[in-house]
């Protein structure tokens, strides 16, 4: 008899599926929130895009791109990062303004996937992912835990120092 996956993982998880990931969403919000939140954003990062690496754009490919139009790429979107990915990701870190700060990270991963996969521009395209961690991971921090109101104040838990898991 064929071993079932859990409802989380794999094919069964149409998250983790649209965006190439080798484990489930909740796997994959735990391995971002595993070590404290300093490092949070690189690490949200460096797993997506070493994955959509070795899945050749993931479902940022031209050919993704160029086979839905733009109102399914918004649907995509939301439907992708917003509900499944960043809203629990940013409960669980504490956070506040959580659908603000869920579209922010969202807004820096789809313009990131088009450019680097899609349009393939340059540098972009060929950028090492330690470079592009690097280049992006500050706004990604900043986006996830830090301030987002301009006011120098850092509203959340997370960014606080509390931390769910060990580091």
């Amino acid at each position: 008899m064929p071993r079932r996956e859990e409802p989380s993982r794999g094919i069964l998880d149409p998250v983790a599926k649209m965006l190439r990931l080798p484990f489930g969403t909740p796997e994959f919000i735990d391995r971002i929130v595993t070590g404290g939140v300093n490092q949070v954003g690189r690490r949200t990062l460096r797993m997506l895009i070493t994955t959509w690496d070795a899945a050749g754009g993931g479902p940022f490919a031209a050919s993704a791109l160029a086979s839905t139009g733009m109102a399914k790429t918004a649907e995509t979107v939301q439907s992708m990062f917003i509900g499944p990915v960043f809203g629990p990701l940013l409960k669980m870190l504490g956070a506040d303004k959580v659908a603000l700060r869920a579209s922010l990270c969202a807004s820096q991963l789809v313009g990131l996937g088009i450019m680097r996969y899609g349009i393939r521009s340059e540098p972009l395209h060929s950028m090492p992912v330690d470079a592009l961690v690097d280049a992006i991971g500050p706004t990604m921090q900043r986006y996830l835990v830090g301030d987002i109101t301009g006011d120098g104040r850092r509203p959340t838990q997370a960014a606080r120092g509390w931390s769910s898991r060990p580091t």
